[in-house]
């Protein structure tokens, strides 16, 4: 009798243990490339089209309710010149910038999501300056500028071989705090951006890491999106 009931009891605590188990979230990592472009306003030349592509990594959570809930952060953000200027993070600041954390939605049979990102006046890449700076190449004014962002971003993908592809829309402001030399001290000024552009996510193992992405062939590629001209 004494063995029966321990042998329920056991049972018992294992059942609840087991359906924990069956419930509990399931962790994946992702690799993921964004290409969006828009149209910044330069005086004398007009409209001048920009293109930044970024490389991030995401830890995704397949919740129990179906819901993908992303915590991602950048390993590599490229912005093209534009006009004769080039703009770029410090190396290897990025995976230092705050993660975006969203949520996407399932809606028949495809995935949504809209969320906020970015960064305050904190030191936000850890080189002791408020905010994140970028390094402006310009022609007649170059230095660095010390920056805020706040990004609204909107996704709408499909599922595609375990990850993701899509398009995305985005509204960026960009808030100067200060800026290196007089002349950009001068020039510089808030901006705001609207953006648009695809994106795709993959698995990939584990244990990897933006180095170790970064040393090869990025994993996925999103499609070129369609020129805002166009």
């Amino acid at each position: 009798m004494k063995l029966r009931r321990t042998v329920a009891l056991a049972l018992s605590l294992a059942a609840p243990l087991a359906a924990a188990a069956e419930e509990a979230p399931k962790r994946e990592l992702w690799a993921g490339h964004q290409v969006v472009v828009g149209a910044r306003d330069v005086p004398v030349l007009g409209d001048v089209e920009t293109r930044t592509d970024s490389f991030v990594l995401a830890e995704v959570e397949r919740a129990a309710d179906g819901t993908l809930q992303i915590v991602q952060r950048a390993c590599r953000v490229a912005i093209a010149p534009a006009a004769g200027v080039k703009v770029s993070f410090l190396p290897g600041a990025e995976p230092k910038l705050p993660p975006a954390s969203f949520a996407l939605q399932k809606k028949g049979d495809r995935w949504y999501a809209d969320f906020l990102s970015g960064w305050k006046a904190e030191d936000a890449d850890g080189d002791g300056k408020p905010g994140a700076t970028m390094e402006v190449d310009a022609p007649l004014c170059s230095g660095k500028l010390f920056v805020t962002s706040d990004s609204r971003t909107k996704l709408r993908g499909r599922e595609e071989r375990g990850g993701l592809v899509g398009e995305t829309r985005a509204i960026s402001d960009q808030k100067t705090l200060d800026a290196e030399g007089a002349c950009l001290k001068m020039m510089a000024s808030d901006t705001r951006d609207a953006v648009e552009g695809t994106f795709a996510y993959t698995p990939v193992a584990a244990d990897a890491t933006c180095e170790s992405l970064l040393a090869g062939t990025w994993p996925v590629k999103a499609a070129e999106p369609r020129r805002q001209r166009e």
